[in-house]
């Protein structure tokens, strides 16, 4: 009966040690609550590697990213709960829809946006319509 018992809570405490790292595994974003950029990338490019960006400002070429390729750069900074190319930012991704959970999440999508590629190495804000939209939040009651 004591080897049973013993067996028994040896395999539960092995089950439970080996599920640990999946059960603390972060989650990546739901891309439903990634607004859509906005600004088409390459719009009435003018030969020297500027494009028109929000309000016709000029924005690189290259900007916005793509989609899928920002959406993976916005889950390892979330997953990291910083930014990966600049560590001193944080990431929170907050799901909720209170003022303070859209701003914050709005404010993840600008950083990451503007440190893709190192530290505020990226595209402007004006690459997007989070500038705008974090400016309607914040306009909220």
């Amino acid at each position: 009966m004591k080897f049973s018992t013993i067996a028994v809570f040896a395999t539960a405490a092995f089950a439970s040690v080996y599920a640990a790292p999946n059960a603390i595994r972060r989650r990546d974003v739901n891309p439903a609550l990634v607004p859509d950029f906005g600004v088409a990338r390459g719009a009435n490019p003018n030969g020297t590697g500027s494009c028109t960006g929000l309000n016709g400002i000029l924005i690189p070429c290259s900007c916005p990213p793509d989609r899928d390729s920002f959406i993976g750069s916005l889950n390892a900074n979330v997953n990291a709960g910083h930014m990966i190319n600049n560590p001193g930012i944080g990431a929170p991704f907050p799901t909720g829809n209170s003022k303070g959970e859209q701003q914050a999440r709005i404010s993840t999508l600008l950083s990451t946006l503007q440190n893709l590629h190192g530290p505020g190495v990226g595209c402007p804000a004006v690459a997007t319509v989070y500038g705008v939209l974090q400016q309607q939040i914040n306009a909220l009651p």
